[in-house]
């Protein structure tokens, strides 16, 4: 659920195994202003396993328009064990991941993302100098809605069973991030009017609203 009488509620999203079992469910804790307003709004999402036990945290801190995102995957809660870095570009979508001691493992090269309608949106994961890895680490893409394969499917994460978990789930965090800045911008008619209005005018409508 996304939009349900212009309020946006929590972000909540299910991690499904190749099968479709679902191996965890992902929830949002913000406040609902920033949800609305704050593009670059601060969260944890709270990851949780099957018996109701919160085994992942992903925490991203609130940043300005002019700043780079982050986001720290810590498990147990707490703990941080990677992280995943914006890396600033004029149109591509770029990122850094990090291990537990913060030493680049892998980068993440987007598409230029308004020339891939109709088509799957791949995140390629590549080698610190930018060339392709050959698959060690898997993949992220987004798939085209129309896809038979990943009908229903936000994103998609493939990965060698080998990989080390705790690299899995700072990409899983990485496929957050990369929906978070990407695929969920707040829904904001009311706040691009505010721009042109006075601080008096802004205040009014907050309170009839």
């Amino acid at each position: 659920m996304k939009i349900c009488c212009g309020i946006k509620p929590d972000n909540r999203y299910k991690v499904k195994d190749d099968v479709g079992n679902v191996l965890f469910s992902i929830l949002e804790d913000s406040d609902y202003c920033s949800r609305h307003f704050y593009q670059g709004r601060s969260f944890i999402m709270n990851v949780i396993n099957e018996s109701n036990k919160e085994v992942i945290r992903l925490v991203h801190p609130f940043v300005c328009s002019s700043c780079n995102h982050e986001l720290e995957v810590q498990s147990p809660p707490g703990f941080a064990i990677g992280h995943v870095r914006q890396n600033w570009h004029i149109c591509l979508p770029k990122f850094t991941v990090e291990n537990k001691r913060g030493e680049p493992a892998v980068k993440i090269a987007g598409p230029f993302l308004p020339l891939t309608c109709c088509m799957d949106q791949n995140f390629e994961l590549v080698s610190l100098n930018g060339a392709a890895t050959d698959g060690p680490f898997g993949k992220i893409f987004k798939p085209f809605s129309c896809s038979v394969l990943n009908t229903g499917a936000d994103f998609v994460l493939r990965f060698p069973n080998n990989l080390d978990v705790k690299m899995k789930a700072t990409l899983l965090g990485a496929c957050i991030l990369i929906d978070f800045m990407y695929y969920d911008k707040p829904k904001q008619p009311l706040l691009r009017l505010l721009k042109y209005l006075s601080p008096v005018t802004v205040y009014t409508l907050f309170t009839l609203k």
